[in-house]
């Protein structure tokens, strides 16, 4: 099997699957920005198929997987999504065969599909044949049992990044050194799962020799949203899956949206803890 980190997406490519895996549109979220904070942004649903389109092209892809958060607004009954989400599906399912797995922010979306694009439960689906099966879910309620025949899982939901900093000096003024915000890169997690925990919480039994999984965390496909500061110790994961300890956090790989690997999330917050409690050295006077 073949994994490919690409645009914030990953492609499968195996003997049973040739798929792109996609989380966290969020499609409408210019909207919010816009009438809350004033700053406008072109719409993003023409860029978000610009992009699927390259990427299905290029790895000759025959399906796309989205994990979840479709829309941006819970509720449906909201003009942006009748403007924009049918026809932005129905040119979908026109590029490759479409299939959706639900999210929290994707209530009544059923009535905002067309026939051809397959809606799946939201407690996820199961994918590839034999040892190339896996688990895809958007991470806010539990997988469904059958899931955990799969070695690998991939869901979104925690949009996961990397919050940078920059220094700056004004010596022209005395001012020593000053660390500032630089924003945040989107970054992919693969991190160890247990499925037993998973087993324990809904009343199956454990399997001692089958509990180690990977599971593999996606960022938001909306180039808009950045996400939770993984190297941050405060910031916490959403979801059952973090929220019970059913992941190893700390020893989470992190990866750039193009597959480079970063470090994992204990070392990332080792230098992050460093940087903070460190004293920018003053100029002299």
């Amino acid at each position: 099997m073949e994994i490919v980190f690409e645009d914030r997406g990953l492609i499968i490519r195996s003997n049973s699957l040739s798929a792109l895996i996609i989380s966290d549109l969020h499609l409408g979220i210019e909207e919010e920005i816009s009438e809350e904070r004033g700053i406008h942004f072109p719409l993003q649903d023409v860029s978000i198929i610009e992009r699927i389109k390259s990427l299905v092209d290029k790895y000759n892809l025959s399906s796309l997987y989205i994990i979840g958060d479709v829309k941006h607004t819970i509720l449906t009954d909201i003009p942006y999504n009748w403007d924009i989400i049918p026809e932005f599906m129905d040119t979908l399912v026109e590029v490759v065969e479409t299939v959706i797995i639900p999210g929290n922010h994707d209530g009544d979306l059923e009535s905002l599909l067309p026939r051809s694009v397959e809606l799946v439960d939201v407690h996820g689906i199961l994918i590839g044949k034999g040892d190339e099966r896996i688990g895809l879910l958007h991470g806010h309620s539990w997988p469904a049992p059958e899931l955990l025949e799969a070695s690998r899982f991939i869901a979104g939901h925690s949009h996961p990044a990397v919050s940078r900093f920059r220094t700056v000096s004004k010596p022209e003024i005395g001012r020593s050194d000053r660390r500032r915000y630089a924003g945040s890169v989107p970054v992919v997690l693969n991190s160890k799962l247990s499925k037993n925990c998973i087993r324990h919480r809904l009343g199956m039994l454990e399997i001692p020799d089958d509990d180690i999984a990977t599971l593999t965390t996606l960022p938001s496909f909306n180039q808009l949203i950045s996400g939770i500061a993984v190297n941050s110790p405060r910031s916490e994961f959403q979801g059952p899956l973090f929220e019970n300890s059913c992941v190893n956090v700390i020893d989470s790989e992190i990866y750039s949206t193009d597959g480079l690997y970063l470090g994992t999330i204990g070392w990332m917050r080792e230098r992050f803890n460093e940087m903070i409690k460190s004293k920018p050295e003053r100029l002299n006077q």
